[in-house]
């Protein structure tokens, strides 16, 4: 009777370890996606080079 409750408890034990495993996954997932999804909106505006401002800011003023 003592070996069934023990095997019983292990069996129990390893599916919750499982279940564990999947969420972490599925919550790491989640989270990969919506960093993704931040450093794309988020990329920063090309600048000219200096030198190449000069003419672009004549440009600009006619």
């Amino acid at each position: 009777m003592l070996k069934i409750g023990l095997i019983v408890m292990v069996v129990v034990f390893i599916i919750i370890i499982l279940a564990l495993i999947v969420q972490s996954f599925k919550y790491l997932r989640k989270v990969q996606q919506q960093e993704a999804a931040e450093k794309k909106n988020s990329q920063p505006e090309r600048q000219l080079h200096p030198k190449l401002q000069q003419p672009q800011k004549e440009k600009d003023k006619i």
